[in-house]
C-alpha cells in the first residue's frame, strides 16, 4: 500500500502508520490474552481473574481507535467512496480476515473433537461466550489491522525508512 488511503483523509482520527501497527498488536494481545487467557484461567465459578479483565480493556480500547481510525474506516467504506486501488487493498484484507478466522473455527473444532475423545477438558458457558466474544471483535478488527501491516511507510514518516 502506498503511503496512507486517501480515504484516512476524512477519518476522525488519524495516526501514524508506526502507532496504528502498536495498537494492532496490543488489540492481538490483549484479545488474544485476555480473553483465551481468561478462559483457560477462570476461576470455578466461571468468572476470569481481574488481570485478564485489564488486559482485554486494553484490547478493547485499542480496537476502538482502529475502527476509527482511517484504516479502520476504510475496511468500512463502500466500493463509491474508494478510488480502485482502495477498493482492491480493502477486498484483499477481508479476503485475509476469512481465511484466517476460518482456520482459527477449524483448528477449535478439531480441538474439541480431540477433547471430547480423550475427555479433554472443554469451556464451561462463560468461557466459552469469551472466547466467542474474542473471536467476534479480533474477526471485526483484523481487517484494519492488516491493511495496516500491508502499508508502505513513507520515507519522511517518524523516520521509518520504505
Amino acid at each position: 500500500m502506498e503511503g496512507t488511503p486517501a480515504m484516512a483523509a476524512n477519518a476522525p482520527l488519524k495516526l501514524s502508520l508506526r502507532t496504528a501497527r502498536i495498537l494492532s498488536l496490543l488489540v492481538l494481545g490483549g484479545i488474544g490474552i485476555g480473553y483465551l487467557g481468561g478462559a483457560i484461567m477462570a476461576e470455578p465459578d466461571g468468572t476470569a481473574p481481574i488481570a485478564f479483565v485489564f488486559v482485554r480493556l486494553i484490547g478493547l480500547f485499542s480496537a476502538v481507535a482502529l475502527f476509527i481510525e482511517g484504516r479502520g474506516q476504510m475496511t468500512q467504506s463502500s466500493d463509491a467512496m474508494l478510488d480502485e486501488r482502495e477498493r482492491q487493498l480493502r477486498d484483499k484484507a477481508y479476503v485475509a480476515t476469512h481465511q484466517i478466522m476460518v482456520l482459527t473455527l477449524f483448528a477449535f473444532f478439531i480441538w474439541s473433537i480431540i477433547a471430547k475423545l480423550i475427555d479433554g477438558r472443554m469451556p464451561g458457558q462463560e468461557q466459552a461466550l469469551d472466547l466467542l466474544s474474542g473471536f467476534a471483535i479480533t474477526s471485526m478488527a483484523l481487517p484494519g489491522i492488516i491493511l495496516a501491516w500491508r502499508e508502505q511507510p513513507l520515507a519522511d514518516d517518524e523516520g521509518e525508512a520504505p
